[in-house]
């Protein structure tokens, strides 16, 4: 099987069985790929589904059959060529056509001259098609977003900046396990400048690396990595992770403890419960007590205990896109979220000892989810108040308690962190 056949299989996985893109490229990549093949296969995969609304357009212009009528690998193998074609430089035009045709030969054989014709049509006529005049539509076409994210994402402030962003493939970045090690010694690792243990890695196996198995680092962004410098938790403290799973930021907090004192970390579901437990042992940490629990609900023996609090709650992910293209697509409203995020910050609140510190933070950057969220809080509970976020000088910046990190300015994941501190 060619790496264009891999890459239309994958993608139909994603498109019509509902699987996840990082979860379906990484299945792909097993087995005796060669790196440049694993590359070619992982743009192509990310960047049709990325796209998909900005292919489907352009397929729109030159296809006289409606899309909804298409059969599903010829609209998939249209998707892959014009996407080779408009997005991949390196791409030769003709083994763009003539790769697509081969396989609509071998998936659809009654249409390979519909995707040859498609094809060379697009490239005949790539400069007459005409594009929405309405800005919202316009933008939604051009950076392949849905309207309603559009919409979103202009209330940030940055509109086409931000939107060009969120369609780049992030490197992978790693985080030193410092109870283990303080550096580690992996070809194709390099040092992130917005933190001194964190580290870019490419062109390895993460689940293959004996120094992931051992311990020595997990996978996580750098601008998750914040959260935990923000609660800044202190030897012997007692910590409560309310959103756990899968324990990334819960481990960063056993590390920044040195392995001493106590985290209870929650989720709601006992396979995340494990996987939790499982990361922890990975990486040496005894001081997690991973439990089932629903975070909309008080554990009434926790309250007035911590010293610390995280709350990073379920969000929209919209922070993520980058390496999660297909949560544009989602259906799920996330109009529901805002009341869902009041409840757990509610709820966590109460097990702060007076003078302890809470973070609330969200992988969007959903003013709704963020801002109005914290500051509601902290509005209707006088007994809190904001505390200014100090973080490592690369990504610090003035503020009154909370930041939002972005893509287009922090090369970070999309990520907001407040925190807050209980005075009486």
């Amino acid at each position: 099987m060619n790496s264009r056949e891999t890459a239309l299989k994958a993608l139909y996985e994603i498109e019509f069985n509902g699987a996840y893109s990082n979860m379906v490229v990484k299945s792909a990549l097993m087995g005796d790929i060669s790196k440049q093949d694993k590359a070619f296969i992982t743009q192509l995969v990310y960047g049709v589904v990325r796209y998909k609304l900005s292919l489907d357009y352009i397929i729109s212009q030159f296809s006289s059959v409606k899309l909804k009528k298409l059969s599903k690998y010829v609209l998939l193998i249209l998707r892959m060529g014009i996407y080779q074609l408009k997005y991949m430089d390196k791409v030769p035009e003709s083994a763009a056509v003539n790769e697509s045709v081969k396989l609509a030969k071998r998936y659809c054989p009654k249409s390979s001259g519909f995707v040859n014709a498609i094809l060379h049509n697009y490239i005949k006529n790539a400069d007459t098609i005409k594009y929405p005049e309405d800005r919202i539509k316009n933008l939604s076409v051009k950076y392949s977003f849905p309207e309603n994210l559009i919409e979103v994402f202009e209330e940030t402030g940055f509109g086409e900046d931000l939107l060009s962003a969120l369609n780049t493939q992030p490197e992978t970045t790693i985080r030193v396990n410092t109870l283990k090690c303080s550096e580690l010694q992996i070809e194709g690792i390099k040092d992130n400048p917005c933190y001194e243990y964190a580290k870019n890695i490419t062109g390895i196996s993460i689940g293959a690396s004996e120094e992931y198995n051992s311990g020595l680092f997990t996978v996580q962004d750098v601008a998750a990595m914040m959260a935990g410098l923000a609660l800044a938790p202190c030897e012997n403290n007692v910590c409560v992770d309310v959103c756990a799973a899968p324990g990334g930021k819960t481990t960063h907090l056993a590390e920044l403890m040195k392995n001493k004192g106590c985290i209870y970390a929650f989720d709601k579901h006992e396979h995340k419960i494990e996987i939790i437990e499982k990361n922890a042992e990975r990486m040496g940490i005894e001081i997690i007590k991973a439990m089932i629990w629903d975070s909309t609900t008080v554990k009434e023996d926790l309250i007035n205990t911590a010293d610390r609090v995280l709350a990073d709650v379920p969000c929209s992910g919209l922070g993520i896109i980058r390496r999660k293209p297909d949560i544009k697509w989602s259906k799920d409203d996330i109009s529901a979220l805002p009341d869902i995020q009041y409840k757990i910050l509610e709820s966590s609140a109460k097990y702060l000892k007076v003078g302890g510190y809470l973070v609330y933070s969200t992988c969007t950057v959903n003013k709704r989810e963020n801002e109005d969220v914290i500051t509601k809080f902290v509005e209707n509970n006088p007994e809190f108040e904001f505390e200014k976020i100090v973080l490592p000088s690369p990504l610090n910046r003035e503020n009154n308690g909370y930041i939002t990190l972005y893509p287009n300015i922090d090369n970070t994941d999309g990520f907001f962190i407040s925190k807050i501190k209980r005075c009486k």
